[in-house]
């Protein structure tokens, strides 16, 4: 088994067929053919079988391919790090930011690493629970920036807390309901909340449990911090957002804080890895960019 079989295989699994594969290696089918008949070879077991949408894998297929994505990066990892080592500039890092991340310290922190590290090859995707742990543990993003509630997730991953963040209520300036005292007289507006699924509406409810509440039912989840205050803007609804966002955007003269006498949780930026995984000098280099870019803003807000 070497790097080659396994970068193959990977591109076989996700085209799902063998012509198609062969296109995107810049390889004849017969060439990839072989290839994955070397492969089943050298771990004396089927891989592959043809099935009714093409090429499947088979349970031990789907085993490898789990492994072959992991040595795949780790192999881009040890490249990258020895091109950091000769020349202290080159290389890739792939990472995964939230919108509070990129609505706060990631512009800083950026601008520092760009300074220090100006020839690496970075590429950003906004962080999309739980698609962003799943790269993560697969080994295809060098970490993580994520947005979270006090506690974190116990999914195995280690992470270093940046930014601690005071959650507020948001809405429009001459909200009908702006001078509510109690999240209970919110509870039957309509609620935007950035995020997918439900770990956007679970941030909501995790507000109106913890003061023994029914959460709204009425609820919207938003990919973008940007997208729901717009829709905030002009509209009745409500949103839950992070103090720090909100002091850094001009767009907050256009929206009121709302000042119920429940406190709200703390929210967290946390910086996720991988078990065990040896960051190359570029992610450490980000990490550290961050960590100075979060005691920045932290000093900023003294």
């Amino acid at each position: 088994m070497n790097l080659q079989h396994l970068h193959a295989f990977t591109i076989v699994a996700q085209q799902q067929s063998i012509r198609s594969a062969a296109r995107v290696l810049g390889l004849s089918q017969p060439a990839v053919t072989r290839i994955m008949r070397e492969l089943e070879r050298n771990v004396d077991t089927h891989l592959l079988h043809r099935g009714s949408k093409g090429i499947e894998l088979t349970p031990f297929g789907q085993a490898l391919l789990k492994r072959a994505h992991l040595i795949l990066e780790e192999a881009r990892k040890a490249q990258d790090e020895l091109d950091q080592m000769r020349d202290g500039a080159g290389g890739s890092l792939n990472i995964a930011i939230s919108s509070t991340a990129a609505l706060s310290l990631f512009p800083s922190a950026l601008q520092r690493f760009r300074e220090r590290m100006p020839r690496v090859e970075l590429t950003i995707s906004e962080s999309a629970p739980p698609h962003t742990q799943d790269q993560l543990e697969a080994g295809r993003l060098d970490f993580a920036v994520l947005t979270e509630l006090e506690g974190g997730a116990a999914d195995g991953f280690e992470r270093t807390v940046l930014l601690p963040m005071q959650l507020v209520v948001v809405g429009r300036k001459r909200h009908p309901l702006r001078g509510a005292k109690s999240i209970a007289e919110l509870r039957d507006s309509l609620w935007l909340v950035p995020g997918i699924g439900d770990s956007a509406t679970d941030y909501l409810s995790r507000v109106f449990r913890d003061h023994r509440l029914n959460p709204p039912q009425d609820v919207i989840s938003c990919r973008s911090i940007v997208t729901a205050l717009s829709i905030m803007e002009n509209s009745d609804a409500l949103g839950i957002f992070s103090r720090v966002v909100l002091d850094r955007r001009q767009r907050i003269a256009n929206l009121s804080l709302f000042h119920p006498t429940e406190p709200l949780p703390m929210a967290w930026l946390t910086l996720a890895t991988r078990p065990a995984s040896q960051p190359t000098p570029a992610a450490r280099c980000l990490m550290n960019c961050l960590s100075e870019a979060a005691a920045s803003l932290t000093a900023a807000d003294v």
